[in-house]
């Protein structure tokens, strides 16, 4: 890492790998800097004379508009083209998740680079962080559109079995010796022990509801998509509980000495 210049970062290289820079983001992050928060150092290709921004366009911005003139980045060896493909797997695990449009331009723009010309759809997966499937689906959107189809009814067979088991499932009550036909039923019996049917029975349900699920976020990216946000922004959550349950935890220790001390001063009085 070393410090630099902001004005000697070039942006202009064709390494900014999303459809449009997402301005509140950046306005969210210049708000987060007026509170002394410190964000990651950008990352830089540095061909010797020239660095070229491959990751960190919306902090880029952001000390822009807080008119900052040196930055700490990050940077490897690196030409500008070799910038521009490192740059079509940013923001995949980290910072503001990518939108369907962003994976798929920079899908196209890798199977548009002259250097990648004779790379597989297993190759560009890997380089873009994006699934064999997408990339075969940018590709050749005919054959996206029969996977897309072939998933469909995939999963309604998937369901529609879920539905013949779970009507055919024959589950004894421990209470009334009744059968019970339906999945709901196999929760009925609130404060009594399940039996090993129907523990098998709703552990069949969950993972054939399970399996439903992933199936869907495989046929659908923006649902993907959707879903790895949910994840980041439940781990956000439980961050931020944790750090909240600590400044309580703090608060009170502090309540408690507050207490401790005034009781130490009225006695000091009252021996006065």
């Amino acid at each position: 890492m070393r410090k630099v210049k902001l004005n000697d970062i070039r942006i202009d290289g064709g390494t900014q790998g999303r459809v449009v820079i997402d301005q509140q983001h950046v306005y969210h992050m210049v708000e987060m800097m007026k509170e002394g928060y410190e964000f990651d150092p950008i990352d830089t290709n540095f061909d010797g004379v020239t660095y070229w921004l491959v990751d960190g366009f919306h902090r880029y911005h952001a000390y822009k508009l807080m008119a900052i003139k040196e930055v700490t980045i990050k940077y490897v060896p690196g030409t500008q083209a070799e910038a521009v493909i490192r740059s079509y797997g940013v923001n995949s695990r980290h910072g503001l998740p990518r939108s369907f449009d962003d994976k798929q331009k920079v899908v196209q723009d890798a199977l548009a680079n002259p250097l990648l010309k004779d790379k597989s759809n297993y190759e560009i997966a890997k380089i873009c962080v994006v699934s064999q499937s997408f990339v075969a689906g940018v590709r050749d959107p005919e054959r996206k559109k029969k996977q897309k189809e072939s998933k469909d009814k995939h999963i309604q067979k998937k369901a529609k079995e879920l539905a013949s088991q779970t009507s055919n499932t024959d589950v004894a009550s421990p209470v009334s010796g009744e059968k019970a036909t339906s999945r709901e039923n196999t929760y009925t019996n609130v404060g009594v022990d399940p039996d090993d049917a129907e523990l098998k029975a709703n552990e069949l349900a969950l993972q054939a509801d399970t399996d439903i699920m992933y199936k869907m976020l495989e046929a659908d990216d923006a649902l993907a998509t959707a879903h790895e946000e949910i994840k980041r922004l439940n781990l956000a959550y439980a961050q931020l509980d944790v750090r909240f349950k600590g400044l309580m935890n703090e608060r009170n220790q502090a309540v408690k000495m507050v207490k401790e001390l005034q009781k130490q001063i009225d006695k000091s009085k009252a021996k006065k």
